[in-house]
Order: structure tokens, then sequence, then C-alpha cells
């Protein structure tokens, strides 16, 4: 594997041929804030609008035809010998290379391209003076109810983001905006009040999860919408994984029925139900993948006796798989 070494706030960092800037940060430690970006998801930029999306009754077209998703431009950087700031996500590391990502003109612009997103996302909660230890039951600044902290408060990619890099004071208080918040489809919540159009729920669910049940468009504003591409969830062919809710950085999408503190136990009920806690979902992709004999591995990671002991269970998984929200 050729290496190559570049300069990041005055660190020496050896990264391969081909290790984006951003990756490269990462690698050496150096925090660079992002919200469209996520390691396991494809460039934002390389993601193009659908003609139409829904958001429960209402419809949006697009606006902008041929025109792609620009990103969140919050990651840009300095590299000496360029006159203008660039896109960490997108740029490749090169030998040699020297990255400033924490200079006043980097922080400026960020601030800057913070300031559309915040105008369209409440944040009444980043800038309260109780923003630690909030109990969410009460509000002491007053703040009408439609406006206040959603339920990803504390542990909202926002609102770290937010922290890190500042607010303008040409951010404008954000104006409720009354857009649709669907609850009635199995396992999620979508509060489109909430959605930055990020389009990462739009990457996971056509790239990773090849199934393309939602899209986003440029609506009459220049702004990113997004919603599904049929009237509803259902028939646009969501298979309802909730992988777009694990890559969601606001509170547009959240689980159903997850408790504080017991994430995993609410997430994968199967295995809690299971005395022996064995590793249900990973056993039944393998078999789906028709690799029964890493399915039986799994298996025996917990079960000695996995023939006797299959014959006496109860199956209590089963009661509890998640899944029965939405078919059987």
């Amino acid at each position: 594997m050729e290496l190559i070494q570049l300069t990041i706030d005055g660190q020496s960092v050896e990264v391969p041929v081909g290790t984006t800037v951003l990756e490269a940060a990462r690698h050496a430690g150096v925090y660079i804030p992002v919200l469209c970006h996520h390691p396991d998801l494809p460039p934002a930029k390389a993601s193009l609008p659908v003609p139409v999306v829904y958001q429960g009754e209402r419809s949006v077209e697009n606006a902008a035809s041929g025109q792609g998703y620009q990103g969140c431009g919050l990651c840009v950087v300095e590299v000496a010998g360029k006159a203008d700031l660039v896109g960490s996500c997108d740029t490749e590391a090169i030998q040699g290379m020297v990255v400033t990502t924490d200079s006043d003109r980097v922080k400026q612009q960020r601030r800057e391209k913070l300031v559309p997103i915040l105008a369209r996302h409440r944040h009444a909660c980043l800038t309260c003076a109780q923003q630690e230890g909030c109990s969410r039951s009460q509000c002491s600044s007053n703040v009408p109810e439609n406006e206040r902290c959603c339920t990803r408060f504390g542990h909202c990619e926002l609102q770290a983001v937010v922290n890190w890099v500042g607010i303008s004071d040409h951010t404008p208080k954000w104006k409720p905006t009354g857009l649709p918040i669907l609850d009635r489809e199995p396992l999620f919540t979508r509060d489109y009040n909430l959605c930055i159009g990020c389009t990462r729920c739009v990457r996971v669910c056509k790239e990773l999860r090849g199934i393309e049940a939602i899209g986003y468009v440029h609506n009459a504003g220049g702004m990113i919408e997004v919603g599904s591409l049929g009237l509803n969830l259902a028939d646009s062919g969501c298979k309802f994984c909730t992988a777009c809710v694990e890559v969601c950085p606001t509170g547009a999408l959240s689980d159903k029925q997850v408790r504080a503190g017991k994430r995993e136990e609410d997430i994968v009920p199967c295995r809690t139900a299971c005395p022996i806690n064995i590793d249900i979902p990973a056993y039944l992709r393998l078999v789906a993948q028709g690799s029964n004999e890493q399915a039986l591995a799994v298996i025996r990671e917990k079960v000695p006796l996995p023939g006797v002991l299959g014959r006496v269970c109860i199956h209590p998984c089963e009661a509890n798989c998640r899944r029965g929200q939405v078919n059987e």
C-alpha cells in the first residue's frame, strides 16, 4: 500500500493514497465538523434530485432540474497554495499538502454556512442558558412549546457542530414551519420541521440498502426538501429497516418506543428476550445470505447443544420482534 505524508494543523500525518483530507484529519484525531457527510455513505454531491417527493399529503416538485446537492459546506479547510477554501470531504490528500482546519477564515465561513441550516431548524436549545442538564419537562426561558428542544437534545449532531463552530450574529430566529409530523408508520417517526436537508437518509436508503423509497428535491426557494417517492413509505417500497434513523444528524427521524439508556434492548428486543442472549439478527442475516455454517457458528457461540435446546425453546424472540409492527 502506497503511503503519502501531509501536514494538518502542524501535525505530520501518513495515510494511504486516495484518502480524503477529511479522512486524514480523522486519522490524526483532528475534528472537522460535518453534517451531510457520513463515513458509511457515498459523497453527498454524488446524489441527484427526483421529480417530486411527498411529505404526508404535501407534495413538493423539484424546481432545479439537473442541479445536484452541493453539500453542507461545513468541512471547509485551507490548503497552502490554494486561494479558495476547499471541502475536505471531497478533496484528495496529496504528498506534501499543508492543511489548516482552524484559521479565522475557516471558522468564519463555517459560521456563515450554518446560518441557512439553523434558519430552517428550531435552535432555541442551542442558545439556552440551561443547555447543560435541561430536563425538557419545563422551560425557564418561556420558549413556545413548538420551538423547544427535540428528543435528541444532548445527543444531536447539529448541536455538537454548532457548539464547535459557533452561531453567527446574522442567524435569524426560527419561524415555525408547520410541516407534517408522520407518526402513523411503524417503528419510527419523521418530523419534517427538524429536517435540515442533509440527504443522509436518501443516500443510505438508495446506496446502502438498495431500496430508494425516499428522495430529495430543490424547492422554489432553493432549499433541499426530503420526502417519500410515493404517497406513503409503504407505497414507496420502504422496508422499515430504520437505517435512515441511524444516520440522521438531527431529530427529524427518531425511533419509536426506545427508552433512554436502553437503546440496544429496545432496538433489538429479540436478543434481549432470548434467555441466553443469542445474536438472532446476525444468524438470520447469514441464513438469508445462504451462509448456513456461519449462522450455526453464531448460535454455537452461546449454545453448546443447539439441537437439544432448540427443541425445548419457546421462541420468545418471535413474540418480541419489532418487525411484528410491520408484518408477520
